[in-house]
């Protein structure tokens, strides 16, 4: 699944009016599953020179890459890490703490199902397993032109939410352009092949 779409899945669930901490938090922790990608393969182009297709279809199955995947998108270490929110609930740490674990689990449970050959492990440190899904978010012959309309629809069931959530100029005009960004994604799946 696509970044764009674990932000609007959390922040629907999870994010609340009037409260920019805690939807600050949830942003983060949706994204963070990801983020070491995004620091990542743009280091290996810009800085080690790295060609495109060297860095997608060989370092990234390499193990340091493998590793820092496996740290990030830990239901183990977000689990532990929700655990101490809920336990620190009283106090401002541990509401931030709890939302932004939750809001990565969401982002875990929705990556689960739609990564084939390039899945996680999402139980490590505990286990090095990792569910090899028929589905994937963006391998055509895994069914993406599918997962990516569900996606889709996902994706705009969230932006009505938070459209009707918040009231802020700001927040309807980043939920019209992520609207449209899923039109033009799905009009360039459509006319691809």
């Amino acid at each position: 699944m696509n970044s764009p779409t674990h932000s609007l899945i959390a922040l629907a669930a999870l994010a609340k009016q009037g409260q920019s901490r805690r939807n600050w938090a949830v942003f983060l922790g949706a994204l963070i599953p990801d983020a070491v990608i995004y620091l990542w393969a743009p280091y290996q182009a810009f800085i080690k020179q790295q060609s495109w297709p060297e860095i997608w279809n060989n370092l990234y199955f390499e193990p340091p890459m493998q590793n820092l995947i496996a740290y990030v998108n830990s239901v183990p270490i977000y689990g532990a890490l929700g655990i101490a929110g809920y336990l620190g609930r009283d106090k401002l740490w541990g509401q931030l703490c709890l939302v932004f674990s939750l809001a990565a689990l969401l982002h875990i449970a929705f990556d689960l199902p739609v990564h084939n050959h390039d899945a996680y492990r999402h139980f490590w440190p505990l286990s090095d397993w990792r569910f090899y899904s028929p589905l994937s978010y963006y391998e055509t012959e895994h069914h993406a032109r599918w997962v990516s309309l569900v996606e889709a629809g996902i994706a705009a069931v969230c932006i009505v939410v938070l459209w009707r959530r918040f009231a802020q100029c700001w927040v309807k005009v980043v939920l019209s352009a992520l609207a449209v960004l899923y039109v033009l994604v799905q009009f360039v799946f459509a006319t691809s092949n």
